[in-house]
């Protein structure tokens, strides 16, 4: 297993940088996630703090190998600018559910940087993984939407992850993603942006 703590993730594209959780970055997510704007559709009911942030990271992330946090950073200047991941990575099943998506500084909502920030990531896991799940609560059409952006689509078969369906007293859809589709949704960026996706 991967020491998280010593050996953090770093992954590059051709604009962004994705760096793995560090005790240095929790200001900007613990202000991100208290920005009510910002988590109208966020499962977290309670304010964050330096001290359940730092418990968690300690106690849980950092002992938890099916589970990643990443923030999405402007390769140009390093700015941070949101918060993406995983959890539930299961290496016999081959799968898992993509989220953690916050976007907290909005000049760089649907930019470039935060569109290649899934594929960079989505990359790095499909060598882990075959199929990824997400979920949405079902009025966050703008989220929705995105996620199939990059190759989710319903799943309209067998629910994977019920207990995911109904969180914090918000009903969520189950989207799915195959490395077919997101294959596709890949050569469609590359179309749009031939210097920065590159179609598989």
């Amino acid at each position: 297993m991967r020491d998280k703590k010593l050996n953090p993730l770093c992954l590059e594209g051709k604009t962004v940088v994705l760096k793995e959780v560090e005790p240095k970055y929790f200001p900007y997510i613990i202000e991100w996630r208290n920005n009510k704007e910002f988590t109208r559709f966020l499962n977290q009911p309670f304010t964050l703090t330096m001290e359940n942030e730092t418990h968690w990271y300690q106690n849980v992330y950092l002992k938890d190998p099916t589970q990643g946090l990443l923030l999405m950073t402007d390769k140009n200047d390093g700015t941070p600018f949101g918060t993406l991941g995983w959890t539930d990575l299961d290496l016999e099943k081959r799968r898992y559910i993509s989220g953690r998506l916050l976007v907290g500084n909005l000049k760089y909502r649907g930019s470039v940087p935060m569109m290649e920030s899934f594929f960079v990531m989505g990359d790095y896991l499909w060598q882990f993984a075959d199929v990824s799940y997400a979920h949405v609560v079902i009025e966050n059409r703008k989220v929705i939407s995105l996620n199939k952006r990059t190759g989710h689509f319903v799943n309209k078969g067998e629910i994977q992850f019920p207990k995911e369906l109904f969180v914090n007293k918000m009903h969520q859809v189950e989207l799915m993603r195959t490395r077919d589709s997101y294959h596709q949704a890949k050569a469609k960026m590359a179309r749009w942006y031939p210097d920065i996706f590159k179609a598989d």
